[in-house]
């Protein structure tokens, strides 16, 4: 009998072992580490052409500034860092993006372990993070601003319940680092800290830790690492604030018609950044939704009001500054406490939480193994849909036609748009790039200072380009060059991983410039 009981006894064994396993910390460490590899080398492993945002910070990387664009600078700092640090490469590249959503992921840990009393319930919240399409999948697609400021509401979770839960001096100044950092990421972060504030300020007990002396000296630090970028702000509002008004309000809609479009958005938006998170939370604790709805604890009374006020604070904007385009990604970092929240909610009921660990983690090697054959598969199929991604596009081989005609002079590239621009930086990273519109932080850069330009330009979908006046004109003008181009072209290369005879167009000239043309300063 006793034998006859040993294989039994040794599956228990096993099973516990596994369920022990999967509620440790360096297995999830482990397993997001890999995660964020296998990504990175998915990315290495397609064609070389940049997204729009990997071409936008590529171009970008020339210059360190206190602001370039409709953006805060934080992430444009950081690529400097490591393009000048690291060298220009894909790698890099990705390197950078694949740290920072690991630390996202970090910092969200260690933020629900601040707050929880099972912990490995922190598990369950960073896990949670893998099922919101906006951070899970557009993230590792395309994003690079988006990704600092989810790392910067990440770190400012950590910081404001680490200072609530064990105030320090070390807790406060962490605070203000976290809030300093946030705000430069992008804008829409300034959501996140006001809440928090009337959040923590409307409850009682919340209130006695955060009115503290100490608040003084970590409100000092965060107003040090925005000034710099605040005084650019000031003095480039108009034009660093105008691209982004274009995307989030339309002044030629009408009151009403600008209420229902905003509160149409926002009522979408939340609902597809919540809904996957939402359905799969109540599917992996099935049995205890009840008691996972009714529970509650100071933590989640907190997070969930920081929550309300958000939305709320995004109410205000689309009933008193016009808003009504409330797109999905721009509510990432203000909704990203969502799975902290559930998390939170789980522990509050007091439930057996094994079973839907067990089953989160299902989920989530399913959500990572899918992405990455997402994201190579949508490539990959390209030359039997016909549909080109920007990956496809053969900027590698425009460059070295740009680097022909560049050779022998001190010359400068001069690009119609930035993702081309990123594009010819990424593979000429010796070469000056600069397009008609460079960043509002640089200083005037005349053409004339330089012996030669060429310029490059293309329509997006690899049609046959518009002639040359047609698209720099204007800017020729303005930079007074008169000179007619010695040579110019269109010229033709196929597609990465395309079918053969699909290509994509470019146009390019070439004007020499008279020696001794500068102006006189």
């Amino acid at each position: 009998m006793e034998h006859s009981l040993q294989p039994a006894q040794a599956d228990n064994d096993g099973s516990r072992l596994t369920q022990g396993r999967l509620t440790q910390s360096k297995t999830l460490l482990g397993v997001l580490a890999c995660y964020f590899l296998v990504n990175l080398l998915v990315r290495l492993a397609l064609p070389h052409g940049l997204e729009l945002d990997e071409a936008e910070q590529t171009y970008f990387s020339q210059w360190l500034l206190a602001g370039y664009s409709s953006q805060p600078p934080f992430y444009n700092w950081l690529e400097y860092a490591a393009v000048h640090g690291l060298g220009m490469s894909l790698a890099t590249l990705s390197l950078l993006k694949n740290l920072l959503l690991f630390s996202t992921y970090l910092f969200y840990w260690l933020a629900a372990r601040q707050v929880l009393t099972d912990k490995r319930l922190a598990i369950v919240a960073a896990l949670g993070l893998l099922t919101i399409p906006q951070v899970a999948f557009e993230a590792q697609r395309d994003l690079s601003h988006t990704v600092a400021a989810m790392f910067g509401a990440a770190l400012f979770l950590f910081a404001l319940l680490r200072l609530l839960s064990r105030p320090s001096f070390a807790s406060f100044m962490l605070f203000g680092l976290a809030t300093g950092i946030g705000g430069i990421t992008k804008y829409n972060f300034a959501v996140v800290p006001i809440a928090a504030g009337i959040a923590v300020l409307s409850d009682r007990e919340m209130r006695s830790r955060i009115l503290d002396w100490r608040i003084v000296p970590a409100g000092m630090l965060a107003l040090a690492i925005v000034t710099p970028h605040a005084f650019w702000l000031i003095n480039n509002f108009e034009a660093a604030g105008g691209h982004t008004m274009k995307k989030l309000v339309n002044d030629e809609t009408g009151f009403l018609v600008s209420l229902v479009d905003g509160f149409g958005s926002l009522a979408l938006s939340t609902l597809g950044f919540i809904a996957l998170t939402l359905v799969i939370f109540a599917a992996v604790f099935r049995e205890h939704v009840g008691a996972v709805l009714r529970a509650r604890s100071p933590w989640t009374r907190l997070v969930g009001r920081m929550l309300g006020l958000c939305v709320g604070l995004i109410v205000l904007m689309i009933l008193f500054a016009g808003l009504e385009n409330v797109r999905d990604r721009w509510l990432a970092p203000i909704l990203l406490a969502v799975p902290l929240y559930l998390a939170l909610k789980v522990d509050a009921a007091h439930i057996p939480a094994l079973p839907g660990i067990r089953r989160l983690w299902g989920v989530a090697g399913v959500i990572m193994v899918l992405i990455p054959l997402i994201l190579y598969g949508r490539v990959a199929s390209s030359p039997f849909t016909g549909k080109y991604g920007y990956v496809n596009i053969p900027f590698a081989a425009f460059a070295t036609l740009v680097a022909e005609k560049a050779a022998g002079a001190n010359t400068i590239v001069v690009a119609s748009d930035g993702q081309l621009g990123g594009n010819i930086r990424f593979n000429l990273p010796d070469q000056p790039v600069l397009t008609p519109r460079p960043p509002l932080g640089l200083p005037p850069q005349p053409l004339l200072e330089f012996d030669r330009v060429v310029l490059v330009w293309r329509n997006s979908d690899g049609s046959t380009p518009a002639p040359l006046q047609a698209i720099f004109s204007t800017y020729l003008n303005g930079e007074d060059i008169t000179a007619a181009p010695r040579e110019d072209g269109v010229v033709a290369f196929p597609y990465a991983w395309g079918h053969p005879g699909d290509q994509y167009r470019f146009a390019y000239a070439v004007i020499d410039l008279p020696k001794g043309a500068a102006p006189t300063p």
